[in-house]
């Protein structure tokens, strides 16, 4: 992730855990450097789910496992692979399937 997009996602935590007045300069920087290292759409997604989980603003390590358990649940997905191919009309299976059953009894 860019500084950019870690300054966009540190602004909306401030926005969904706005307390009234800012975190230390100290804190924030460390949360900036933590985020530069994550994927940007994942961070975004965890931000979201941590906001309606946690009423007050996440420690880093809170954060940081629920972010690993996300990216984790995402790479074990499994997403079904369309496979594209052509049937033959039913008048030809059967009769394959004449065939075959023919040639099963034959080798009795």
């Amino acid at each position: 992730m860019t500084e950019d997009q870690a300054d966009e996602i540190l602004f909306l935590m401030s926005q969904l855990w706005w307390s009234g007045h800012p975190p230390p300069d100290g804190a924030l920087s460390l949360w900036h450097t933590s985020l530069t290292h994550l994927e940007r759409d994942a961070a975004i997604e965890c931000v979201h789910e941590l906001a309606g989980e946690k009423p007050y603003w996440p420690a880093i390590s809170d954060f940081r496992s629920h972010y690993t358990a996300r990216v984790r649940r995402k790479q074990g997905e499994v997403k079904p692979v369309a496979i594209e191919r052509e049937y033959l009309p039913k008048e030809e299976n059967v009769k394959r399937l004449r065939e075959l059953r023919e040639s099963l009894r034959a080798n009795r």
